[in-house]
């Protein structure tokens, strides 16, 4: 008997699990050394320890509870099964965002500076996702920006990069 389509879990679901499970084995490792320079329950490495042993004892159960379960890729190749988590995982508009921040990143590592660089980074992103509205994302860019100085710049005093 076949299990409903419902029942599958999607493509990457079941690998979310294990890398839940190795980002908190990592931080619980390196919250261990923190706390290990000041034991504690008021020492800087307490909570990063009690937060990562959750991340690790959740994950674990996650993986435990799920490994019989059955997920869309079940009885394709190794290469299909990637190709189709991938595309499930990261659709054409989450890389188009992700190499926008990248680029803005670039922007800000080689100097262009917070105040050129942050509003074409939102007005290219806002019109490209909304695919509309371009001179009205321009105003929008001009209120967030606005925004974001008065609050930074006079309200706390913070200098933009």
């Amino acid at each position: 008997m076949e299990e409903k389509k419902e029942n599958l879990y999607k493509p990457g679901e079941k690998g979310f699990a294990v890398f839940l499970f190795l980002f908190g084995a990592y931080f619980l490792y390196e919250s261990w050394k923190l706390y290990q320079q000041e034991p504690g329950a008021s020492s800087y490495g307490a909570v990063p320890l009690f937060v990562s042993a959750l991340i690790v004892i959740f994950s674990l159960a996650i993986l435990l509870s799920d490994r019989k379960k059955k997920t869309e890729n079940h009885g394709l190749s190794v290469g299909e099964t990637i190709k189709k988590t991938l595309s499930y995982m990261f659709p054409l508009d989450v890389l188009a965002v992700f190499v926008l921040i990248v680029l803005y990143c670039v922007g800000m590592q080689i100097g262009l500076g917070f105040v050129w660089v942050t509003p074409v980074f939102l007005w290219v992103s806002m019109s490209y996702l909304m695919r509309k509205g371009y001179i009205k994302n321009i105003l929008w860019t001009a209120l967030c920006m606005a925004f974001i100085l008065f609050v930074f710049s006079y309200l706390f005093s913070v200098v933009l990069p």
